[in-house]
């Protein structure tokens, strides 16, 4: 929803006067952004609560581009006396990295520009979560988690039952962006999380089994109408039952098999194996130091590096989407993006800077995107690093019904419980809760401590079937970590499950 009037702060002309200043200045380039964000969390345990908190941030940062070097200064004060000192300082910065690394940005000289940008925005929330009673608000876990203490259950199975774990977080974030180039762009946005995780112990074996996702839950854009949503009460007994019956369960065998991945599944290996290992930076070593390379090299633009049935896109407009925004940090507009087309990877996630250098270096694009709107940073003081959005597989067609009847032989991996990926995003492994053996187009039985591993491409190179429409949904977390220091920000990812041949399966406790 666009709105004609979001602003209520009166220091704009202070963010103003701060961009006439930097011009000014000289810098070649220059942006101000200014952000509030109210969190408020819950962590419970067995019907208790175990942790509240809540949380306000308020402060701005100034980014500049000055003799072909970036700098950045940030500050909780805004003042006209500080926003100046802050601007002097990004400068001084600037300035210093200059004269270490040579003219250019990074050796390359300047950044893609952009027309000046006016716009306004208000993310949908049907239900403000920060409104609703503290007793309302935490009524549904708090059940959930002492559901196991109640009649529900005999007393044999609530004995092994060790504790039912589970969180809910809400957050407000509004940002207000101005530049040298003339943009002032105003978001305000809603992401709402919980979970719920359940832990059987019998002896020394111990289970695990989430809802509705792993140990971070998943987030999506919104109030407290996705929790809602979820029903986690509802789903309580299920996820207890399961996680009981894998006590009793054989271990995964071990050996190659046909695996048919859970969406939420399907979402992280999006994550590990291809949201990161499109982000530009990485390719370009300024990531190498801390979280790492890729194996997606500009030289493999247009390459098939997974099946044909494949098709991978950044899309940042997605309603609810734990990755949405329609401006990113740096002014770009978002809006989808191919990255993998038919199995051949065809885009990077892109900066100004980044996208420069590409273009200098004689980087071939097959979509001819080289801005795509892919900057971020999880607050105020930080600054923007690029960063995946929503991360998304098509759908295909037919449901895991469907999928399951398709597969002679196989393993139904549901719900991520560790997980492993090398600093080239290309050797991984995942450790799951709870996997289903699949015989003649059944399940016939559940397995514990089910793990997987693979190479990325080869991996994708061997899924043969992705389901429809109807069993695709989005995913999210609010955890994604990058960048020194540390910045954790939140992504999306649609997925459905998907079916991969030659697997190398086994388990581990």
């Amino acid at each position: 929803m666009i709105i004609d009037s979001l602003s209520k702060y009166t220091f704009i002309p202070i963010l103003e006067h701060t961009i006439s200043y930097l011009k000014k200045k000289g810098v070649e380039y220059a942006d101000i952004r200014f952000e509030e964000t109210i969190s408020e969390g819950v962590m419970a345990r067995d019907g208790e609560i175990d942790r509240l908190w809540d949380n306000l941030e308020t402060g701005f940062g100034i980014r500049v581009l000055y003799k072909g070097a970036w700098g950045f200064a940030a500050s909780s004060l805004l003042t006209e006396t500080e926003a100046r000192k802050m601007a002097d300082e990004a400068i001084l910065q600037a300035k210093a990295i200059a004269q270490i690394q040579g003219s250019g940005v990074r050796g390359q000289g300047s950044i893609e520009k952009n027309p000046p940008i006016k716009f306004k925005y208000k993310a949908p929330c049907q239900i403000d979560p920060f409104i609703i009673p503290l007793e309302e608000r935490l009524s549904p876990m708090l059940n959930a988690t002492s559901f196991h203490l109640t009649s529900h259950i005999s007393h044999l199975a609530s004995q092994k039952i060790h504790t039912i774990e589970g969180f809910m977080d809400f957050q407000k974030t509004h940002k207000i962006f101005l530049n040298t180039e003339g943009s002032f762009i105003e978001q305000e946005i809603f992401t709402s999380g919980a979970g719920i995780k359940v832990i059987a112990i019998d002896s020394d074996d111990v289970q695990i089994r989430s809802f509705p996702d792993s140990h971070q839950g998943i987030f999506r854009q919104g109030g407290y109408e996705r929790i809602i949503e979820m029903d986690i009460l509802k789903n309580t007994p299920r996820i207890i039952e399961e996680a009981l019956m894998l006590l009793k369960a054989k271990e995964c065998p071990s050996g190659e098999k046909t695996v048919i991945l859970g969406g939420s599944q399907v979402a992280l290996q999006i994550h590990e194996s291809i949201g990161h290992a499109v982000e530009l930076d990485r390719a370009m070593g300024m990531e190498i130091s801390l979280a790492g390379g890729t194996f997606l090299t500009p030289d493999k633009l247009g390459k098939q590096i997974c099946s044909k049935i494949v098709n991978i896109y950044a899309d940042p407009t997605i309603e609810g989407g734990a990755g949405s925004y329609l401006y990113d940090d740096e002014g770009i507009k978002a809006g989808r993006v191919d990255i993998i087309k038919n199995g051949r990877f065809v885009n990077f996630l892109t900066s100004r800077e980044t996208a420069k250098r590409l273009s200098v270096g004689g980087g071939k694009w097959e979509v001819g995107k080289k801005l795509n709107g892919s900057v971020r940073a999880n607050n105020w003081s930080n600054i923007p690093i690029i960063r995946m959005s929503n991360i998304n597989l098509e759908p295909q067609e037919g449901s895991l019904n469907d999928l399951i009847a398709d597969t002679k032989d196989g393993i139904f991996l549901q719900t991520n419980k560790s997980w492993s990926i090398d600093t080239l995003r290309l050797n991984f492994q995942f450790g799951m809760e709870i996997g289903w053996e699949i015989k003649k187009g059944r399940i016939t039985r559940p397995l514990k401590n089910p793990v997987y591993s693979g190479i990325t491409p080869e991996f994708w190179k061997r899924c043969n079937a992705i389901c429809g429409k109807e069993e695709w949904q989005m995913y999210g977390l609010n955890s994604c970590g990058k960048g020194d220091p540390i910045q954790s920000i939140s992504v999306g990812h649609g997925a459905a499950p998907a079916r991969f041949s030659k697997v190398k399966v086994g388990a581990v406790r």
